[in-house]
C-alpha cells in the first residue's frame, strides 16, 4: 500500500510521526511519503518540502505569502501524481489541505481515498467548510466529541479518535520553573516576541527565584537569541523535542501563545496564561467573522474562562504579571485551574485508546 501523509505544522507532525509508527506495524508495512517536520523526519520519511517553509498563521499573513504557497501546492500536487498512492491523509492545516486535493479530485475516479485528521474549526467560524469536507473526503478523523454531528449532518464519514497528546501519561512533578511559548510559525513569532520580551523582563526582577525557559523550534532559535542576548545566562532557550516536554511537565506556571501547545501543558497539569497578537488585519476579521467567545479550546470546551486569555490589544507586560502573580502566589487560583485541567485530560481519549492506532485501523 502506498499512502501519502501531509502534515505542514507542528502539531501536524506530532500526530503524524505517532500514525506512521503505528502504520509501520503493519505486514507488509505502507510506502509512506508526503509533507512532515522534524519528528516524521526522524522515522526515515523523507518530506517533499521543509516543514519551515509554511511560515505564516492568519490571514493577512498567508495572503502576503500566497504566491509561495500556490508554488508549493502545484508541486505537491506533482508530487502526489508521481507517486500513485492508494490513500492521501490530510492533516489539520485545512485550507492549504483542501485547495491541494481539490487539484486532485480526479485520482478518486481511480478509487484513491482521501482522508483528513483534526477537523477544521467549523464550530468556529466558517460553517460551510463542514458541506465542503463532506463533498470531498472519504473519512474525517476528529479531536473532540462535539465535532461530530457539524460533519455527520452532511453524510461525511466521521469517527471520533481523540487527542494523541493524552494518550501518553506522565508523572506530574513541578519545579520553580517559569517557560515561554512564543509560537510554532515565524508569522507568529515575529507578531508576538517583543510582547515575551516585555514580560520576561518583568517577570525576572518579580519572581527571581525562579529559572527561566524559552521553548521553540530550531529554525527559529537564531531569531529568538538575538531578541533575548541582552537577559544572557537569566533564560535559556530549549528547542529539543524531549527538553521541552520535560520543561512544560516540570514547569511552575507558563505563558503559551494560544495553539496546540496549550493541550501539551493541560496534560501536564502546568497552570498557563493564554496570550496572542496578529496583523491588526487579521484581527479585524476574526473579530468580525469568528464565533466563539474564547481562543485556547479548554475554555470553548467549558464555556467559560478557565485559563486566563490575553489577546490582542490586552496582551500587555502589567496585565500577563497581574495573572502570573495570582496563579504563582493564590493556591485557591491555581489549584482551580490545575482541577479543571486534570477533569478536561480525562476526556480527551476514547476509552483510553491509543487515537493512532484507531486512525490507523480505519485506513481501509
Amino acid at each position: 500500500m502506498k499512502i501519502v501523509i501531509l502534515a505542514t505544522e507542528p502539531s501536524g507532525d506530532y500526530l503524524g510521526a505517532k500514525l506512521i509508527q503505528e502504520l509501520n506495524k503493519k505486514s507488509p508495512q505502507p510506502l509512506i511519503k508526503g509533507i512532515g517536520g522534524e519528528l516524521m523526519e526522524n522515522l526515515k520519511f523523507k518530506s517533499w518540502v521543509k516543514i519551515s517553509e509554511f511560515k505564516a498563521i492568519g490571514i493577512y499573513e498567508v495572503f502576503k505569502n500566497l504566491i509561495r504557497y500556490l508554488n508549493i501546492i502545484k508541486y505537491t500536487e506533482k508530487k502526489i501524481r508521481e507517486f500513485t498512492p492508494d490513500i492521501i491523509i490530510t492533516i489539520d492545516s485545512p485550507s492549504f489541505n483542501y485547495r491541494l486535493l481539490k487539484r486532485l479530485e480526479d485520482l478518486k475516479l481511480n478509487n484513491v481515498k482521501f482522508f483528513h485528521y483534526v477537523a477544521p474549526t467549523v464550530w468556529a467560524w466558517k460553517k460551510y467548510r463542514a458541506k465542503l469536507y463532506a463533498e470531498l473526503y472519504d473519512k474525517l478523523f476528529v479531536l473532540f466529541k462535539f465535532e461530530r454531528p457539524y460533519f455527520t449532518k452532511y453524510g461525511l464519514f466521521t469517527k471520533h479518535v481523540g487527542h494523541q497528546i493524552f494518550f501518553e501519561k506522565a508523572k506530574i512533578k513541578k519545579k520553580k520553573y517559569l517557560s515561554f511559548l512564543p509560537g510554532s510559525r515565524l508569522s507568529e513569532i515575529n507578531n508576538n516576541i517583543d510582547k515575551f520580551v516585555s514580560v520576561i523582563e518583568k517577570s525576572l526582577k518579580k519572581f527571581n527565584e525562579y529559572e527561566f525557559y524559552l521553548l521553540t523550534f530550531k529554525s527559529h532559535q537564531r531569531l529568538i537569541k538575538e531578541k533575548i542576548k541582552k537577559f544572557g545566562s537569566k533564560i535559556k532557550i530549549v528547542t529539543d523535542q524531549k527538553k521541552k516536554q520535560r520543561i512544560m511537565l516540570e514547569s511552575y506556571l507558563s505563558i503559551a501563545a494560544s495553539g496546540s501547545v496549550t493541550l501539551e501543558l493541560a496534560k501536564y497539569q502546568t497552570p498557563m496564561i493564554v496570550v496572542y497578537r496578529t496583523h491588526f488585519l487579521t484581527e479585524i476579521i476574526i473579530k468580525l467573522l469568528v464565533k466563539t467567545k474564547y481562543a485556547s479550546i479548554i475554555n470553548i470546551y467549558y464555556k467559560k474562562l478557565v485559563v486566563p486569555e490575553l489577546l490582542f490589544n490586552k496582551f500587555k507586560a502589567d496585565n500577563v504579571i497581574l495573572h502570573m502573580e495570582r496563579l504563582i502566589n493564590s493556591k485557591v487560583e491555581r489549584f482551580k485551574q490545575i482541577n479543571k485541567l486534570k477533569e478536561f485530560s480525562k476526556y480527551m481519549l476514547v476509552e483510553n485508546k491509543n487515537p493512532s492506532e484507531i486512525v490507523a485501523k480505519y485506513l481501509k
